[in-house]
């Protein structure tokens, strides 16, 4: 009897294996993934987003869908967390530390100016980058085949759902479904809004602190900011709480995902080539990537539907997470 129950606690851990982690070499790097729940059920691979390790997936969003019978899969992408980083701080950077503040203040401003074209849009096209979203998405795809996953549920948000985009028009036989998140088919799709003016003066204020080596500040001020009026108050802690695991578990100021980004094509007249049941997810007060990005994606994918929440930053307010698993689930199950 005893054998047996040892036997039976050995089986029922390995099947769930809630929140276990590991380092496993993939596409030529290490890469840190977790698996969330019973592996025996439906899998689901979430892609956080641009210089955001996987602590940044709220937990009350992984434990929603694990409860609803999903094996969650999250993973830290190359240049953050755990995961192998290849990019480093540029000497101009180094050199800019120990400049004056007024002058590290003119030429961020200058900095912007030159990213940003006439309509306020990030430029992209032909930016230097060690590596691309095509590589990153590729990073996906060999987690998926060391797991033995044929195809998955692939859940993306913000850069992170580029990234799936990438993976549905490169390899649909892996996708059964993608929901994008907060995303975009690309930051300099013409027609579509840059971000908001007020929004670009707190990242040139995160890029300030940076300078002044002050990377928990500078990732406080940018997020926060991220969040929405409609929300701040409330989730102001929450936040916090999250910014404070990424920077445990290991956050990367100096990643190259905006390069890469910015390296990568845009997607916009490729996304009709995409007939996956899709899903955008998008908040109607995003500073970083305006609702319309989301709106233009569903447009151009045959088989979408969209849930647009009324207030909603470039975050996930608790109070409507539950409304976010319930048409993530529906989604998976249709």
């Amino acid at each position: 009897m005893k054998k047996l129950l040892i036997l039976f606690s050995i089986f029922i851990f390995s099947l769930s294996q809630f929140g276990a982690g590991q380092v496993t070499k993939l596409n030529g790097i290490d890469i840190w993934w977790e698996g969330h729940g019973n592996s025996a059920n439906p899998p689901v691979l979430m892609i956080m987003g641009l210089n955001s390790n996987l602590k940044r997936w709220p937990p009350e969003l992984i434990d929603g869908l694990v409860k609803q019978n999903l094996y969650v899969i999250t993973y830290d992408n190359r240049d953050t967390g755990k995961s192998t980083w290849i990019a480093e701080e540029s000497s101009i950077i180094k050199f800019l530390k120990f400049l004056p503040t007024r002058i590290q203040e003119a030429i961020v401003n200058w900095f912007f100016d030159q990213m940003l074209d006439e309509q306020g849009r990030f430029k992209m096209g032909g930016v230097p980058s060690e590596y691309n979203l095509e590589d990153m998405a590729l990073d996906g795809i060999a987690l998926l085949d060391y797991l033995k996953i044929s195809k998955a549920h692939i859940v993306g948000a913000s850069m992170g759902g580029m990234i799936a985009q990438v993976i549905s028009l490169n390899h649909p036989e892996r996708v059964k479904t993608l929901t994008g998140i907060m995303t975009t088919p690309g930051f300099d799709t013409a027609g579509l809004p840059g971000p908001y003016p007020e929004y670009l003066k707190v990242m040139k204020e995160s890029f300030m602190l940076n300078l002044q080596n002050k990377p928990k500040e500078s990732s406080e001020v940018v997020n926060l900011a991220l969040i929405g009026p409609n929300f701040l108050e409330e989730e102001r802690k929450n936040l916090i709480q999250i910014l404070n695991s990424m920077e445990k578990h290991g956050n990367n100021p100096d990643s190259g995902h905006m390069a890469a980004v910015g390296s990568s094509p845009n997607r916009l007249e490729k996304l009709n080539e995409i007939s996956i049941p899709t899903l955008i997810i998008h908040g109607t007060e995003d500073p970083l990537i305006p609702v319309d990005h989301g709106l233009a994606i569903s447009k151009e994918i045959k088989n979408s539907k969209e849930l647009i929440i009324e207030g909603m930053g470039h975050n996930f307010p608790t109070s409507r997470i539950p409304a976010i698993i319930e048409k993530m689930v529906s989604h998976f199950n249709e």
